[in-house]
């Protein structure tokens, strides 16, 4: 299974470390998912295709969190996910992919609430028919912002009398 999200910069997101992903649960059972994988990458991109690899728009993704097997319990209306092994740079400017993937699972199932978004969505389901959605999952972020470069504020004149 592998899901790519497309988070747009207009979607208010400020530069900065993205430490924490979550999603939030509709409804869930008990289950196992192997070799999961979360990775971000930015993108110009400002609507997906049916190509994984060309949503990277040639920016190489860089994996946040990964574990050989994943248990995962949801419960109905409630946060779930994952503090990051490797924390994501996010410049603020450009736009960014997440992609989560699986090979395997033992039948457990995490159902998440989502928005209506063209093209903000693209899936497979066990390296089948990749699909295109209109809906950008509900998820958070935990994210560190940057703090404000001394550039930012071009040159400063003080003027005494």
């Amino acid at each position: 299974m592998r899901t790519q999200d497309l988070v747009l910069q207009s979607d208010a997101v400020p530069g900065g470390t993205i430490k924490k992903w979550e999603w939030r649960c509709y409804s869930g059972e008990n289950g196992t998912y192997n070799n999961f994988s979360i990775k971000l990458c930015h993108t110009t991109r400002t609507a997906l295709a049916r190509n994984f690899t060309a949503n990277f728009d040639g920016n190489s993704p860089v994996e946040v969190y990964k574990k050989s097997v994943q248990a995962l319990n949801p419960s109905p209306r409630t946060w779930f996910g994952f503090d990051f092994q490797t924390n994501f740079e996010y410049d603020g400017r450009r736009n960014f992919l997440v992609d989560v993937s699986w090979a395997g699972d033992s039948g457990g199932t995490a159902y998440t609430y989502w928005s209506p978004a063209t093209a903000r969505c693209v899936y497979n389901t066990n390296g089948g028919t990749i699909y295109l959605a209109n809906y950008l999952h509900y998820m958070r972020i935990t994210l560190e912002p940057n703090a404000v470069t001394p550039t930012s504020f071009g040159r400063v004149r003080a003027v005494f009398r």
